[in-house]
């Protein structure tokens, strides 16, 4: 479910003047499939690093599954992204995936003086700023969000580049174990396909708040719909 995301028109929004998040934030979600409670995953700012000489926040995901869910289809997932201090941009892209019998592992360095991103494999050359999925999340904490805005991006974890876009759709109180939530709704779109192979749409709502966290995230699916939805915040 990850979706990548990249290059913003300057137009769309403004930085915050305060960085909504610091070293140690912990967000702790419920993972549902079809409203049933399949898994958990968190999301957290383990310390800032430097990449390329450059300080960047080391932000770490981790995703698994648990109870019958797990003996059916055992899910452990962690995604390591450096993302720049101040542009909160992408420096570097660790993912390793184990779903199933299904593994796989990718290392994207993107090295923005020679607008090359390097795997293993192969060498590309870009010209944006790279974003994936989840560096996206926190780079939409430090801007506001204006509705009906829509944002443009390009990405790359590994494979090819994705030219797509954000549109921002409003408001909605989401019920979370932390109470209601008023969030602003951001829908990540292609046009004239899908964002996801074999999937459908995806959904982002972040809070209203001075904390701008990443309440709920949803994406829509040919069988069904996967959900992480926020339980817990700690520093």
């Amino acid at each position: 479910m990850i979706c990548r995301i990249y290059f913003f028109l300057f137009f769309t929004s403004f930085i915050i003047a305060q960085t909504p998040f610091k070293i140690g934030e912990s967000l702790q979600y419920h993972a549902e499939f079809n409203r049933v409670r399949v898994g958990e995953a968190e999301l957290k700012v383990s310390a800032i690093e430097e990449i390329n000489t450059i300080k960047s926040y080391h932000i770490i995901y981790v995703a698994k599954t648990k109870g019958l869910a797990d003996r059916l289809f055992k899910i452990r997932d962690q995604i390591d992204i450096w993302i720049d201090k101040e542009g909160f941009f992408t420096h570097r892209l660790i993912k390793n995936i184990n779903q199933g019998n299904y593994k796989n592992k990718v290392d994207v360095k993107f090295d923005y003086n020679k607008s090359i991103a390097k795997t293993s494999t192969k060498e590309i050359s870009i010209d944006f700023k790279a974003r994936d999925s989840f560096s996206l999340f926190y780079y939409l904490r430090t801007i506001l969000l204006k509705e009906n805005d829509i944002m443009s991006f390009s990405s790359f974890e590994g494979r090819r580049i994705v030219d797509y876009k954000l549109q921002i759709k409003g408001n909605e109180i989401i019920r979370t174990e932390l109470g209601n939530i008023t969030c602003t709704v951001i829908r990540p779109y292609q046009e004239g396909e899908n964002l996801f192979k074999n999937q459908g749409d995806m959904q982002i709502w972040i809070s209203n708040d001075e904390k701008r966290l990443p309440v709920k995230i949803q994406i829509k699916m040919k069988f069904g719909s996967m959900t992480l939805l926020l339980k817990k915040v700690s520093y």
